[in-house]
């Protein structure tokens, strides 16, 4: 493969149209997330490490921090004066609905009628990582806004994402915010509440968004506005040894006190109840296990790792030589809406339907690591490949507007028409399904069974007959896991 080399751009002040390691830290953070989701639904809870799961729990804050990146920087003309917000509402408006939709019933007309459940319904109003993503920025929006100078707006950004962590603990605390407005309340905390956990509410997942801003402000002063000579004031060796400097500097101070800060307490029994006494206030065990990652110095431990990955993958991609072809990475990166979405329903509305696990045999967290890491990379390369041939259909305008066309069409069939054999699966076979469908008592009763109080199987056999006689192959981890299920229903 011919490669040239890039001329040595560490030095150069010439202003800043993109960032690189910005695009490069996207990119990664959409393959990685596969990864993440693959082992989430696939590997035995056994085989996963420690040491995965932490790395892991850095792929959310990246994609988080990089979302935020571009707000000061995309808001904010080069002189200074803010941009219309009409184009960018619309593009939140149907990131929006795409993250809803993520979390509707369904996407076809069975979904929304005969396989809807009460907690499918709930489920709509989960706070995932699309919906923190702009409702954070929607947040910053409006201070941008209200401020309307690029560099006041970066230091109150900076100052969101330290108060952010500083309150976020005690709004964790059991109870808080419990019954509120279902489409609010998971802003506030991940706590159950009704059967619903929101996965990435604004406290403290707002913190890392508002740092992005902070580190896209920063970026737009150092590197994107000229001096009187037409130059920016650092280059960019200087704002990446900068950025490393400040990650390390938080990485530190976080890991040193992220422990104390909580458990440093002492146990103090009121009423029966053990709590720990902190600087934060008295928690309970359990209240101090699910707000470990909403604090300050947890926050910041995380935030460190970013700028300190930011900051290598810049000056790599400043120093590495220059192949022909697409860079994968800044292709992942630019279309990474498209392949979160269709990654999502390709491992969640495809592999993990019903039918096809029960023709697969395979269940949740019931397989090793050579299975779960090849479907990790099918995954990743269909993605891929997909968000690569959308970036050529891209080029030509008419042929995109032609294959959305079909596209909305095939959608419009597929809500018709969809689904509707998981409806007679089910319909003949009540005892293998998992969710409390309104029709399977009717279906029970037709063949012979009892009923139960949500049409569910209660007997583990009663699965395993009605499996092997549709040809299901379940192995062992399978079974016990099928048989863990239901006996956990009475």
């Amino acid at each position: 493969m011919e490669s040239i080399l890039a001329p040595d751009r560490t030095s150069d002040r010439s202003p800043a149209t993109r960032c690189d390691w910005v695009d490069q830290l996207r990119g990664w953070a959409i393959l990685v997330m596969i990864e993440v989701h693959s082992t989430n639904v696939w590997l035995d809870l056994k085989s996963r490490p420690d040491w995965l799961n932490y790395l892991n729990g850095l792929v959310a804050p990246s994609f988080l921090t990089a979302a935020g990146f571009s707000l000061v920087v995309s808001t904010f003309r080069k002189d200074g004066a803010i941009k219309p917000f009409k184009d960018t509402m619309r593009r939140y408006l149907f990131i929006l609905a795409c993250a809803y939709a993520l979390h509707a019933p369904g996407l076809t007309l069975a979904d929304w009628t005969v396989l809807a459940t009460d907690q499918k319904w709930r489920e709509l109003f989960k706070i995932d990582v699309l919906q923190c993503i702009i409702f954070s920025l929607l947040v910053l929006q409006g201070v941008a806004r209200l401020i309307r100078r690029p560099r006041v707006v970066t230091w109150v950004a900076l100052g969101l994402a330290l108060y952010i962590p500083l309150v976020s603990p005690f709004l964790w605390a059991h109870g808080v915010a419990d019954g509120l407005w279902l489409p609010i309340r998971g802003f506030f905390n991940g706590n159950v509440d009704r059967g619903v956990q929101a996965l990435f509410p604004l406290f403290p997942w707002l913190s890392f968004v508002a740092f992005g801003a902070f580190l896209g402000g920063a970026y737009r002063f150092a590197r994107q506005e000229a001096d009187g000579e037409g130059r920016a004031k650092w280059t960019e060796g200087r704002f990446l040894l900068a950025l490393a400097a400040f990650g390390l500097v938080l990485l530190l101070a976080g890991h040193a006190t992220k422990e104390g800060i909580l458990w440093g307490g002492h146990w103090v029994q009121v009423n029966g109840v053990w709590f720990d006494q902190t600087r934060y206030g008295s928690f309970t065990w359990n209240e101090l296990q699910a707000m470990g990652n909403t604090t300050l110095p947890s926050v910041a431990e995380r935030l460190g790792w970013i700028c300190l990955a930011g900051s290598a993958m810049g000056a790599v991609e400043r120093l590495r030589p220059r192949w022909k072809g697409q860079n994968v990475f800044a292709a992942a990166s630019h279309e990474s809406l498209l392949i979160y979405m269709f990654h999502l329903n390709l491992i969640f509305g495809v592999m993990l339907s019903q039918p096809v696990m029960d023709l697969m045999g395979w269940q949740w967290n019931s397989q090793g690591w050579a299975f779960t890491l090849s479907m990790a990379a099918l995954t990743i390369a269909i993605s891929l490949g997909f968000a690569l041939w959308w970036q050529t259909v891209r080029r030509n305008p008419p042929r995109m507007k032609e294959l959305q066309r079909f596209a909305v069409s095939a959608l419009a069939l597929w809500f018709l028409c969809g689904n509707w054999w998981t409806f007679r699966h089910y319909l003949r076979s009540p005892e293998l399904a998992r969710e409390p469908y309104v029709f399977l008592n009717s279906a029970r009763e037709r063949k012979g069974l009892p009923p139960t109080p949500d049409g569910l199987c209660r007997n583990p056999d009663e699965y395993f007959a009605e499996a092997a006689a549709r040809g299901i192959k379940l192995n062992d981890t399978a079974k016990a896991k099928i048989r863990e299920q239901i006996l956990s229903r009475k």
